[in-house]
């Protein structure tokens, strides 16, 4: 990898390099996932505008706010349909381009760095890292819209009840810290089970592309030993990514359903005195259930996050290998030459360690 394209970093090429070609679809995804998220935020509003003005207080008519409530149901539901929809064609595009760069960087390797690559490891990176990639992309687009809900909810319960906000707030230390740890674990063992895969391929590959020989020198065994052993280390390897996964996971789910328990309770009790309305008690319960759901999705960014990180990685150290003998500008063509090629005391070998040809 040439030190210019290590700097820059694997989000900032993935984004950069390939999402920025379609600036089309990554506007509109974006752009979708925001409106959707204005649309949430202002709906508890005017629940509550109506509970406290039209229920409660019997002043004005309900009709034009449930027209209004109306409208914003079938704006949620249409930018919700261009996100998905963008987001899942901008998704493909990035991984259709990641596999045409794979290829023609496999193309442009000379001899000694294909030596280098395993087959196995080239088909792994080439279907299924790339393909974790294009999940995670489809992903970012909500997880966008998400985040903005999460800021301009904490916002307008700030409004509603400052001392409630600070009883949900009270969460965010314990989510830190969860998803802190579960950021140092998760990428290596991803990682790890993710070249555990690619291992297990490879064993595949050469017994397929040399059953006959397998087969004539009798060492059928010898190479089902080899694969179930290689299939031993990937079960575990998996089996400790998903370990981690289902100690954090459900922990960065139940600590924001535990601080809403907390403002249910503590809201409930100042509505019954009449410190707060019951509107603006329902909304803030509405805004606190929305916060739910951007921590659940957080949860599985940081699983499915961490694995396309380490499969970015892996795929673009195919896409940034460089030719061991590069080209030279001042070489000359040759059109069509007579004479002999006499080749005398050659050693050869992509390898110095391995020679194919010695004297």
């Amino acid at each position: 990898m040439s030190e210019t394209a290590a700097e820059r970093g694997w989000i900032r090429r993935i984004a950069g390099d390939y999402c920025w070609r379609y600036p089309r679809n990554v506007l509109l995804s974006f752009g979708a996932a925001l409106l959707a998220t204005l649309v949430v935020t202002v709906t508890p509003l005017i629940e509550r505008h109506v509970i406290d003005d039209q229920i409660v207080a019997r002043h004005g008519s309900i009709v034009p706010w449930a027209i209004a409530l109306i409208a914003l149901g079938g704006a949620s539901f249409a930018f919700g349909f261009v996100r998905r929809y963008t987001g899942g064609r901008l998704a493909l595009d990035v991984q259709y381009d990641l596999r045409d760069d794979v290829f023609r960087a496999l193309q442009r390797l000379d001899g000694a760095r294909q030596d280098e690559m395993a087959t196995g490891q080239v088909v792994s990176r080439a279907s299924s890292d790339i393909s974790l990639i294009q999940g995670l992309l489809a992903f970012l687009p909500n997880m966008s819209g998400n985040a903005l809900l999460f800021v301009t909810s904490i916002v307008v319960m700030a409004w509603l009840s400052p001392l409630l906000t600070i009883v949900a707030l009270l969460v965010g230390p314990g989510l830190f810290v969860v998803a802190n740890r579960s950021r140092r674990t998760l990428f290596p063992a991803s990682w790890e089970a993710q070249q555990q895969a690619a291992a297990v391929a490879g064993v595949v590959e050469e017994d397929v592309t040399g059953v006959r020989v397998v087969k004539g020198f009798g060492q059928e065994a010898r190479e089902v030993a080899r694969l179930e052993a290689r299939a031993r280390s990937l079960f575990a390897s998996r089996l400790r990514t998903v370990h981690l996964t289902a100690r954090y996971s459900p922990a960065l789910q139940a600590i924001p359903s535990l601080g809403q328990l907390g403002v249910l309770a503590f809201g409930g009790v100042l509505a019954a005195r009449h410190e707060i309305s019951l509107g603006t008690f329902l909304a803030f319960a509405t805004y606190l259930s929305s916060l739910v759901a951007p921590v659940r999705i957080l949860a599985g960014l940081l699983t499915i996050g961490q694995q396309a990180r380490a499969s970015v990685v892996r795929v673009l150290e195919i896409i940034d290998s460089q030719p061991v003998v590069a080209e030279r500008p001042d070489a000359l063509e040759l059109s069509r030459v007579a004479g002999l090629v006499e080749l005398d005391h050659v050693t050869f070998g992509y390898v110095r360690s391995r020679p194919v040809l010695s004297d």
